[in-house]
């Protein structure tokens, strides 16, 4: 876990964009296709915007590129339909205007069963995925702590499956899919946003929370957090 700090948001995006591009990059020399993780909220939709454009510049650039796919998962999503206004993916779909003919979007179900739209999407992932890693994961760490819908003390960090259901979010709504801890650290890379004041005191304790847990599941170990506050003293 390493800390980049900068008290400016946009070269904190920057950054972040700039590292998940390079991780396209080189999947797509290595197989033509890559898979990526993105998160909601406001911080969400100006990273998606900024990685829309840099896309589109590598694609621009790079001829041997045209016909690579990048795969867009979703960290968690609220379990309500998809033209409901409180629903993360449509927004950030929308966020992507450059370069949707190499983009394929992987969405959480939007009715039915809970459960059965946390094994659907976990089958999903396992179809198109296996046991192949991420190729970069984007999260943003909320007050408490959480990352995606794993809200401290609220889920199984050991739990061995792709993505879960779950039932009593502390945040409205209550019912999410989320991807599970254990396949978000499955992932070459992985950037956490932490901005905002409201940020400050889970951030000096973050090696305790879901963050924590995060890191020490990661093979990979390159867990880098960007905030536009003072990097914790101790961790």
């Amino acid at each position: 876990m390493d800390f980049m700090s900068d008290p400016s948001s946009d070269n904190l995006i920057g950054l972040c964009v700039e590292g998940v591009i390079s991780s396209i990059r080189s999947a797509w020399v290595d197989t033509k296709t890559a898979h990526i993780v993105i998160t909601g909220g406001r911080t969400g939709l100006t990273i998606v915007k900024a990685l829309d454009q840099a896309l589109f510049r590598l694609i621009r650039e790079n001829a041997t590129f045209e016909g690579s796919m990048l795969h867009i998962w979703f960290s968690d999503e609220r379990f309500i339909t998809y033209t409901n206004p409180d629903r993360n993916d449509s927004t950030l779909i929308d966020g992507f205007g450059m370069c949707k003919s190499h983009l394929v979007f992987h969405r959480v179900d939007e009715d039915g069963d809970l459960e059965v739209a946390a094994k659907n999407y976990a089958r999903e992932i396992s179809l198109e995925l296996g046991k192949r890693p991420f190729d970069a994961v984007v999260l943003s760490m909320g007050e408490d702590g959480h990352i995606a819908s794993l809200f401290p003390g609220n889920f199984d960090p050991e739990l061995a499956v792709d993505s879960i259901a779950v039932h009593n979010s502390p945040k409205l709504p209550p019912l999410r899919v989320s991807l599970s801890l254990k396949r978000l650290a499955n992932s070459k890379v992985t950037y956490i946003f932490a901005l905002g004041e409201g940020k400050a005191a889970a951030l000096q304790t973050v090696k305790d929370g879901p963050v924590g847990a995060l890191d020490k599941s990661s093979p990979n170990g390159q867990l880098h957090i960007l905030t536009d506050l003072s990097a914790p003293t101790k961790i």
